[in-house]
């Protein structure tokens, strides 16, 4: 029989209803707060100016019904995000509701980033499980507004390139403050009522070039340089911009030569704007030569190297390698940070302002090749480094995250993922900075016609992805390795394509994605058909099976798994085996045959736990996450077929397999779970201890599951005299 238990929770209901006591709400998750801006500048001088404007501007916020936008605008390197961050430092603790960030183009002004994406993140860092946040921008955007609706919060986007990148992030206090940075003024941010703030930032004085110059200025006018002229002249030239201020001090500190060499070469009119300024599309700051000619043969290769990456920001790891790992690598970095080249972002990563950057591409494009006959151009060869590093680090994170059969090369025998990282949760942590990256480097794959490796990178991707819940940016890949795959006239590769970019819909489940992912399920099950490939077959028809199954169709999903596991043939893949049977014992679970979904699922549960490597079936490699998510299952099963006791001994090594970090919401509903189980055997203590310890890590992670659990507590409490245990988990 099924388990009916004293609460109401989605399904059909018949008869009458009663409510036997007031039903208790509880309060949602606490919101994390976060604190994502960037490092304070260590170097600040004058703009006084603006920062009075802004503390004028913070005076009248309470009184105001909409967040209040801030535009600081002015050409690239005149110090835009750095006024910005001090400010906000200064007044950060006025903001309960903490502080966001995000560069709204990192690849570029060509390529404005999707607020959906940023949408995406913001959520996740205030607490949401990935698996639980809305999908498209109108949605995310109101459940954005809803978390940040009760305190006011800082917000700073850098680099904003178009006005329809800023209204959907805009947070839901009243009180709170987004500043946005651009080249332009944004008007059309004016149309909509409140209309934005501007700050616009001029040249430093010469006062303020000579504080940043520090001990050289100090040193000019009475020292041993040449008297004050020589310095006079180069801040002249450098505009009273305090990127080509700085850069021209690590020249100057060489001494009163260096400072006079300076002045000269900046002294003609001829290069003067070209050297201190940009054009409107492709800066060529003349002053960056300076700092070019001193750098050593291994970190100008490195730093041109870098003009080929895709955006301004990576990790310091990224640029090693492009120096030769080991201490070449190391040494390089050093250098560059040294000479304020690349400048520290976060733990492990640098940024390059984008004025240099550009300046490093435009070197990097003019380098001839080596001598050598059929050498390619070196912007090939940083560009291939480049996708290199991302498809190794890539690779080495989906092969934690699944054994599953893949066409790339760095999963075929006897290749393998070099052991980059310790642990599925390390390689997954460790990739969570550089996805936005990971996108942009697919994209310039594909944008550089390596239609193999655009492939090759989506199909890497997919393990960070699908476990991160990254699904705008995990879609965009799929869709350009799409593109990619049609150009390669490879019906194999094509065919993964569509069965990567079906996956990726189905797991994001928005609207209108059962319909589109069926659409390329049925391409790749032709283009699969057509090419004898039963692998790619049978993976299609089990995503046929998913779909079915979600849309209320057991039955038909139940033949389709059947007809995936016949389409393998006698292929030896024992995963894909022991998901089919997972996947029907769902099928049969939701047909309500528990007998055989039991058997199902105990069974999906012994094939996971005797799975091997696939390169080297001598070693036994067990998934223990899906047998703990099949054991959970057959739990539910049970309990549904009123076999409380034998429910209960499925979910206690459940509980036991759950990687930890990896899972912890798919443990926590173990858990909940569990009290359900004990509720239903009289153990109304025990159901509590279980509920509550399930609570404590559904607040802990920010799940809305949290107020559910509060609930059934409460309802439990009220019906216990009655003996009625307390409503299934629906886990």
């Amino acid at each position: 029989m099924d388990f009916i238990g004293n609460g109401i929770s989605g399904g059909t209901f018949s008869g009458t209803v009663i409510q036997a006591q007031n039903v208790h709400w509880g309060q949602a998750a606490p919101v994390r707060t976060p604190r994502m801006l960037l490092p304070e500048p260590e170097e600040f001088v004058d703009r006084a100016a603006p920062r009075a404007k802004l503390d004028d501007l913070l005076a009248g916020r309470d009184d105001r019904r909409a967040p209040r936008i801030v535009v600081i605008t002015g050409i690239p390197g005149i110090g835009k995000t750095a006024v910005a961050l001090r400010w906000l430092y200064d007044v950060r603790d006025a903001f309960p509701g903490g502080q966001f960030y995000a560069d709204m183009s990192p690849q570029g002004p060509r390529s404005p980033i999707d607020p959906v994406s940023v949408l995406e993140t913001f959520v996740g860092q205030l607490g949401t499980p990935r698996e639980e946040r809305p999908t498209g921008l109108a949605e995310l955007s109101a459940y954005f507004r809803s978390l940040t609706a009760d305190e006011p919060s800082l917000m700073l986007l850098d680099n904003v390139v178009v006005p329809a990148q800023v209204r959907p992030l805009l947070p839901g206090a009243p009180g709170s403050v987004v500043v946005v940075t651009s080249r332009n003024r944004l008007t059309g941010l004016s149309v909509s009522q409140p209309g934005p703030d501007y700050v616009t930032l001029d040249a430093l004085d010469d006062d303020a070039c000579a504080q940043l110059f520090g001990p050289v200025a100090e040193d000019g006018p009475d020292g041993g340089h040449d008297g004050g002229q020589a310095l006079r002249e180069v801040i002249r030239a450098c505009a009273g911009l305090p990127l080509a201020v700085r850069i021209a001090r690590v020249r100057a500190a060489e001494g009163a030569e260096a400072l006079r060499e300076l002045a000269d070469e900046l002294a003609d009119p001829q290069t003067v704007w070209e050297a201190l300024s940009v054009a409107d599309e492709i800066p060529y700051p003349k002053v960056l030569d300076v700092a070019y000619s001193a750098l050593d043969e291994g970190a100008a290769a490195v730093w041109r190297m870098l003009g080929g990456h895709p955006t301004g920001e990576f990790a310091g790891d990224l640029v090693k390698r492009l120096g030769g790992d080991g201490r070449a690598g190391a040494k390089a970095l050093r250098t560059l940070v040294h000479e304020r080249l690349l400048e520290p972002s976060t733990a492990g990563r640098y940024r390059m302002n984008g004025l240099v950057h550009a300046y490093a591409r435009r070197l990097l494009d003019e380098t001839p090749p080596d001598a050598a006959a059929g050498a390619p151009a070196p912007s090939d060869t940083a560009t291939d480094a480049i996708i290199d590093w991302y498809l190794e680090r890539a690779a080495a994170a989906e092969s934690l995250v699944s054994d599953r059969w893949r066409f790339g090369s760095r999963f075929t025998h006897p290749a393998r993922p070099a052991a980059v990282f310790e642990s599925e949760a390390a390689a997954l942590d460790a990739l969570e900075p550089d996805g936005e990256n990971a996108a942009a480097v697919v994209a310039l794959a594909a944008r550089t016609g390596r239609s193999t490796l655009t492939c090759e990178l989506a199909e890497a991707l997919r393990g960070f992805f699908f476990r991160r819940k990254y699904h705008t940016r995990w879609i965009g890949v799929c869709e350009q390795a799409l593109e990619a795959a049609g150009r390669l006239r490879d019906d194999l590769v094509l065919a993964r394509m569509h069965y990567e970019t079906a996956f990726a819909l189905y797991d994001r489940a928005g609207d209108g994605d059962n319909d589109a992912a069926r659409h390329h399920y049925e391409r790749a099950r032709a283009l699969a058909t057509g090419i004898g490939h039963a692998r790619t077959a049978s993976s299609v028809l089990e995503g046929l099976g998913q779909l079915a199954l979600r849309e209320g169709r057991p039955h038909d999903a139940i033949t389709l798994f059947r007809e995936a596991a016949t389409a393998l043939g006698d292929i030896e893949h024992p995963r894909g085996r022991a998901l089919l049977e997972y996947h029907r014992g769902r099928a049969h679970s939701a047909a309500h045959d528990h007998a055989e979904a039991a058997r199902l699922l105990l069974n999906a549960r012994r094939l996971f736990a005797s799975l091997t490597d696939r390169h080297d079936p001598a070693v036994a490699r067990p998934d223990r996450y899906n047998e703990a998510r099949a054991l959970t299952r057959y739990a539910e099963a049970r309990l549904r077929a009123d076999r409380p006791d034998e429910a209960l001994a499925g979910l206690d090594e459940a509980m036991a397999l759950f990687p930890p970090r990896v899972a912890p919401k798919e443990r926590a509903d173990a858990v909940l779970l569990r009290g359900d189980v004990l509720a239903a055997s009289g153990d109304h203590e025990g159901a509590h201890r279980e509920w509550r310890a399930a609570l404590e890590t559904y607040t802990g992670i920010g799940s809305v599951k949290a107020a559910a659990v509060r609930l059934r507590l409460a309802a439990d409490d009220d019906g216990a005299s009655a003996g009625g245990p307390a409503a299934g988990s629906g886990s």
